[in-house]
């Protein structure tokens, strides 16, 4: 059986959006899954809107764009979200920041929506930076719950220990903080 996975990430310039699709293929190549990465943005690099699409797949991968067919799109950024919302579809899972996103519900006509504290969450614990990791610790929890793909936690672990001391712990707290934000979230919605 193919199992397949497409995510989108967007934001802005300097919030780490193609370090987290970075993370993410590094992690699922430990994983034995192929995998692309392509990112967009625009010539104004820092501040302007940026998102990369991350494809997982255990067949080769033939085309490494998320169209208009993501299956889940986080957002923390509303220039990023604008400019890459067109990837959802009607069975995209859209994570959206609930304090940096205002219109989404106005633009995302289909899928589901979930507005999440991802930034809020990162200020909270004075890791404001760090809201890229989060996001991925926070969907490392929602693929092991509902996705198509569970990456297991050894490979996030053995990717988030391989990287430079000096980020490794920020990290690694940032990514854990991302977990518990999901499950913090699942028990609010149920």
């Amino acid at each position: 059986m193919n199992e397949k996975l497409k995510i989108r990430f967007s934001g802005r310039g300097g919030q780490g959006i193609k370090f987290l699709g970075s993370v993410l293929v590094r992690v699922a190549m430990a994983a034995n899954y192929y995998v692309t990465l392509t990112v967009d943005y625009t010539p104004s690099v820092r501040g302007g809107p940026i998102f990369c699409d991350v494809i997982l797949d255990s067949a080769p991968i033939s085309y490494p764009f998320c169209d208009k067919d993501a299956d889940i799109f986080i957002a923390i950024d509303q220039k990023g979200f604008e400019r890459a919302s067109e990837c959802i579809y009607e069975k995209t899972v859209s994570f959206i920041d609930e304090h940096t996103i205002a219109n989404a519900e106005e633009i995302i006509q289909k899928g589901k929506i979930h507005r999440v504290p991802i930034t809020r969450r990162a200020d909270e614990n004075k890791m404001p930076k760090s809201a890229n990791i989060l996001c991925l610790g926070f969907l490392s929890q929602y693929l092991k719950e509902n996705g198509k793909i569970d990456l297991k936690e050894k490979y996030y672990d053995q990717v988030l220990n391989s990287m430079p001391e000096r980020f490794r712990a920020i990290n690694i707290q940032s990514y854990q903080l991302g977990q518990v934000l999901y499950k913090e979230y699942v028990n609010k919605s149920q």
